[in-house]
């Protein structure tokens, strides 16, 4: 019995043996025998492999971790951690928060304009009635080009029978055009204003607004037979039956006479745009000689009414007549006098004019004009009885300086003391330099300088001092003041300085 037992010790104690020769077998570096395989195999199974390859999607907001999958046995990577990686969401979140960052950044560019001139076709007094052609030139000034869609748009004061808006013609930065609009001067006689603005494509209304402003003048008919004999007289009897084209002369209809009498048939007949001329020794046209000539020229034409004065600049002699009156008779020979005559004309009234010349030898000119004497030799002040310079002024005077101070008082008998409005024009020659001008005023008042606007205080208000600057080129500029009272005290004062430059 005792043997049996030691036999079972001495069993155990060599099982034990052999366990642990096995062990330092299997930590020796071997080329992998196949009981430290199967050892191996029976290890990593019973590693938490799986719960490993969950817990990675969540814990790691980055795919870096991904590597050590392959570690983990294929068939044990659970199939829906892939689709559940935050790559793809997490792509397209920063791509929305992005997209809403153009909106809150700087335009790229912004829009402005200057008015550089502004042109009436036929000035600025007008019969009643008449189409005119209204001009401004325009400069972009900003950094916006000007391109479908903007418009030049009127936004106050006279419309004077003018479209709501014209196309603006494209602009590239610093480029100047031409606006064109087709107006038509009222049927009542008065000085109207009219405000125009330009609006780009988006809707941006430029500051600020140009005006354009008329006078028209009320035509008055007169008994004139002598004008409507002149014309035959001048005409009739001289002109050959080849002559029939005389209804189609838009200037002067010259007769050109081999002699210094203006005797016979003329040699030459032609329309003539002025009478401006500077031969020398030359012939005047063909068919004529170089000295001892003389020429007719006559013209029907309606003109503003006021004070003229009538010129001719001669080498030799010349004389006017207007209506069949004889302004100056110069019939003699001289070199390059100058000479004139003043004479009184009602508005719309017809002028027959004819010119005589004659040039005996040496230098051959001659030049014949007309200068509107100013009726109003300050400012031209129209009074009306509203405040929104609607309607026909109550009252037209010359008024020597812009500096009232009415109170609560009207500004001229048959004027109300409130809720009127002025208008003032005047042309003035101004040196090449910038100007402040400057106002003080209650209540409201605008200030143009060729039609652009220099200083804008339309509104309400008591009484203040405000102010604008321009820069000029020398010569003569037209100035234009509006004034609105609306109640209590009504006072406007303008005056302006020359300034090197601005603040």
């Amino acid at each position: 019995m005792v043997t049996l037992a030691l036999s079972r010790v001495e069993v155990a104690v060599a099982l034990f043996w052999l366990v642990v020769l096995a062990a330092c077998q299997q930590a020796e570096p071997t080329a992998t025998p196949a009981p430290a395989a199967a050892t191996m195999q029976t290890e990593t199974a019973v590693l938490p492999t799986v719960d490993l390859a969950a817990i990675l999607p969540t814990q790691t907001p980055t795919p870096a971790p991904l590597p050590v999958v392959p570690n983990a046995p294929a068939p044990d990577m659970p199939e829906p951690a892939v689709p559940t990686m935050p790559s793809e969401p997490r792509a397209t979140e920063p791509s929305e928060t992005t997209s809403a960052v153009p909106v809150f950044t700087a335009p790229t560019c912004f829009s402005t304009y200057t008015l550089v001139g502004s042109f009436t076709t036929l000035g600025a007094d007008l019969l009643p009635g008449v189409p005119f052609l209204q001009t401004w030139r325009v400069r972009n000034d900003g950094t916006c080009a000007w391109d479908v869609g903007a418009v030049w748009l009127f936004t106050g004061g006279e419309q004077l029978g003018g479209p709501d808006l014209v196309a603006l013609p494209p602009a590239g930065l610093g480029q100047t055009v031409d606006v064109n609009v087709a107006l038509v001067a009222p049927a009542a006689p008065g000085v109207y204003i009219g405000f125009w603005q330009p609006q780009m494509a988006d809707g941006l209304l430029l500051q600020p607004p140009s005006a354009v402003t008329i006078n028209v003048v009320q035509p008055q008919i007169t008994n004139t037979p002598v004008a409507t004999a002149v014309i035959p007289v001048a005409t009739a009897t001289a002109v050959p039956p080849t002559a029939t084209a005389a209804p189609t002369f838009t200037g002067w209809r010259g007769e050109y006479f081999n002699n210094q009498t203006l005797s016979g048939q003329p040699v030459l007949i032609r329309d003539d745009p002025e009478i401006n001329f500077n031969w020398g020794t030359s012939s005047p046209g063909s068919g004529l000689q170089n000295g001892n000539f003389s020429v007719r020229w006559t013209r029907s034409i309606i003109v503003p009414g006021g004070e003229y004065r009538f010129l001719a600049r001669s080498n030799d002699g010349v004389r006017v007549w207007v209506n069949g009156a004889l302004l100056f008779d110069e019939w003699q020979s001289g070199q390059n006098a100058t000479f004139q005559s003043e004479i009184s004309l009602q508005p719309g009234q017809l002028l027959n004019v004819r010119v005589e010349y004659y040039h005996a030898t040496g230098l051959a000119g001659v030049h014949v004009w007309a200068e509107p004497q100013a009726k109003y030799p300050q400012w031209r002040g129209s009074y009306l009885a509203d405040p929104n310079l609607q309607g026909q002024p109550v009252l037209i005077r010359n008024d020597q300086d812009i500096n009232f101070d009415w109170s609560t008082g009207a500004p001229a008998s048959g004027m109300p003391a409130n809720n009127f409005s002025v208008i003032w024009i005047r042309t003035l020659p101004f040196n090449s330099s910038g100007y402040r001008f400057n106002a003080l005023v209650d209540d409201g008042m605008r200030l143009y300088v060729d039609g652009a606007l220099v200083i804008d205080a339309w509104q309400d208000g008591t009484v203040r001092q405000v102010s604008g600057t321009i820069t000029l080129v020398a010569g003569q500029h037209d100035v234009t003041v509006v004034y609105y009272e609306r109640l209590d005290v009504a006072q406007i004062r303008i005056w302006w300085e020359q300034v090197n430059g601005f603040e």
